[in-house]
């Protein structure tokens, strides 16, 4: 028994690969894992404390400080003659400082903490405020360290009761920006233009700023067409924020904003604000340049509106009125039917291609016939027999009807392109139209047929496949006066360089060249004077004793949705002697040009000249 009992005692003692041992195994292999983890841990807090501690640290600074761009003043614009026609004018905003007017716990009871104080002061100054919830939570998200506005351009009485009341809120202030203010309402609008708030452009300099203001950049206009130089240069200072974006110092020296460049426009003052007055009621344009240079005296367009009442609601209205288009600017870009304003280059045209000598002469029995279609002459029983300077003085249409088929489109073109039909004026505007030059493909596109003679003969008095603007007709009337340059058109004489340096000037360049004789532009000279200066003749309405003036008048038909109606022109230039002006006016649904447009050139030479420029 002794035996057996040793044996079994032998028996029940425990092996390898019984429960105790696995377990043993397994308590080794959880242990090794955790020493291995927290093996990785230490190495991972050395890795990230130690060996990229300073990469971490300056990230953190960067995250830290923000940069914000400081808004500099647009720059002025000044008439020749030195007349304020846009600059800056002082408002005052309220605004909140929201890192100053934050409140404990969720962002919530920060939003109707603003709320409650953009309340107050609403009931204080009857004036409803900028804020809403969704004002507030979108500037809370994105922009806690710019100021938040709550109201804008207040009064001098919003201003004194906003001052009263404001002291005992946390985080408001009164601030100043700068608006556009306009001395001459309503004066050369459409050459100054408009401007509106928007982030400065994108490029490698704005990604180096955090938060970005609005800005006041152009839209149309000079303001456009010289945003950069009037925008000027944005300054900047640097804020620390903490981790939630709200600042909490500003730190470093800030770098002040440039001041944008100041623009000498070559308007001046009389003739623009006489162009404007004359085009009141009516629809047109005007247009003075200096015969010399392409400068720009006067460039008016009518329907026009007020730049110092132009809000939001006023620009969507002017939009919507597309029966009078208030925001063309009918000087530069629309394209009118010339009528008989072309017949002087038509008339240049046709002694170069010698279709026609000076000296002789063509019968006007009233009208001129293509089979038995009749193009009527204005002068329903003719002129009789006419020579150029004749028919110039009388606006005789059978004269140029002849001479223009006869010379034929190929030769007519070269002329008209010269004086820079078709192509787009390259003047510091945007938006200047082109014109049309004749074309044979145009009947193609157009009519769905070919180019007949009768087509030749519509243009060569200045309607049918013929269109320019006021200010190309300005362009073409100077270079007869002058010689024969056509003269890039400009409106900005200088630009004032940074830090006093002085003013850029403009240098006068041309733009094209009439291919004709001296001798034959003189001819067209001696028609054009006489039909200001003979008695009875087209454009003697003109007449004035403050100018001795060269001119043409026209008389375009157009139909528009079946309604036929006449647009009145006038161009000229003077003095004779020495012509210095150059002008071209076009009326829409005029009279005549010799009772509507000539008159109106006559009235702003006086007005402008006898007024003591």
């Amino acid at each position: 028994m002794l035996k057996i009992r040793k044996t079994l005692i032998h028996n029940e003692s425990p092996r390898p690969d019984t429960a105790d041992g696995r377990l043993t195994r397994r308590l080794w292999l959880v242990g090794l894992i955790f020493a291995a983890s927290l093996a990785a841990l230490l190495w991972r807090l050395w890795e990230l404390q130690v060996h990229q501690g300073e990469d971490h640290l300056r990230a953190i600074q960067r995250q830290s400080v923000r940069r914000i761009r400081l808004s500099p003043e647009r720059g002025r614009m000044f008439a020749a003659d030195g007349t304020v026609l846009v600059d800056n004018r002082p408002v005052y905003d309220v605004v909140f400082h929201v890192s100053e007017m934050r409140r404990p716990g969720p962002r919530r009871n920060t939003l109707n903490h603003i709320m409650e104080q953009g309340l107050r002061l609403s009931k204080r100054l009857q004036k409803t405020s900028r804020l809403s919830p969704d004002v507030i939570e979108r500037h809370l998200k994105f922009f806690p360290a710019m100021p938040l506005p709550v109201f804008t351009d207040l009064s001098p009485r919003e201003l004194i009761l906003t001052a009263e009341l404001m002291p005992p809120i946390a985080g408001a202030e009164i601030v100043t920006r700068v608006l556009r203010r306009y001395p001459l309402p309503g004066v050369a609008t459409h050459c100054l233009g408009f401007t509106g708030y928007r982030r400065p452009p994108e490029g490698p300099e704005s990604k180096r700023y955090s938060y970005v203001e609005q800005e006041p950049r152009g839209r149309n206009g000079l303001e456009l067409f010289y945003d950069n130089e009037l925008a000027g240069e944005g300054g900047s200072m640097l804020v620390r924020v903490d981790m939630l974006g709200y600042v909490h110092e500003e730190i470093g020296v800030r770098k002040p904003p440039g001041h944008g460049k100041d623009l000498r426009l070559t308007l001046e003052s009389k003739a623009q604000v006489a162009a404007d007055r004359l085009l009141t009621g009516r629809r047109g344009a005007i247009v003075v340049l200096n015969a010399r240079t392409g400068a720009v005296l006067a460039m008016a367009s009518a329907p026009t509106y007020n730049l110092a009442e132009l809000s939001a609601v006023t620009y969507s209205g002017l939009l919507a009125d597309t029966a009078n288009a208030p925001l063309l600017n009918r000087a530069i870009s629309a394209n009118y039917t010339p009528g008989s304003i072309v017949k002087p280059l038509i008339g240049l045209a046709a002694m170069e291609a010698g279709v026609v000598t000076p000296e002789q002469t063509l019968h006007c029995g009233g009208a001129f016939y293509f089979g038995p279609t009749a193009i009527r002459c204005w002068n329903r029983w003719g002129h009789g027999d006419v020579a150029l300077v004749d028919a110039l003085r009388g606006s005789c249409n059978p004269y140029f009807l002849t001479v223009g088929v006869e010379c034929g489109l190929a030769r007519l073109i070269p002329v008209l392109a010269g004086a820079g039909i078709g192509a787009r004026p390259e003047v510091d505007l945007p938006s200047a139209g082109a014109g049309l030059l004749p074309d044979r493909g145009y009947a193609q596109e157009h009519w769905g047929r070919g180019w007949i003679a009768v087509d030749t003969a519509y243009v060569s008095i200045g309607q049918g496949a013929i269109a320019l603007s006021p200010l190309q007709a300005a362009m073409y009337v100077a270079a007869i006066g002058n010689g024969g340059v056509v003269y890039r058109p400009h409106l900005v004489g200088s630009i004032r360089l940074v830090d006093g340096g002085g003013w850029l000037e403009t240098v006068p360049a041309m733009a094209h060249r009439l291919p004709v004789r001296a001798e034959n532009l003189r001819v067209v000279q001696q028609g054009m004077e006489e039909a200001v200066g003979s008695t009875g003749a087209t454009a003697a309405a003109a007449r004035t004793p403050a100018i001795s003036l060269a001119g043409k008048t026209g008389t375009a038909q157009v139909s528009e949705h079946g309604v036929r109606y006449s647009n009145a022109w006038f161009i000229g230039y003077g003095p004779i002697e020495a012509p210095l002006y150059a002008i071209a006016v076009v009326i829409e649904r005029g009279e005549s040009g010799g009772k509507t447009a000539a008159p109106l050139a006559r009235e702003l030479f006086e007005t402008w000249l006898e007024a003591g420029h």
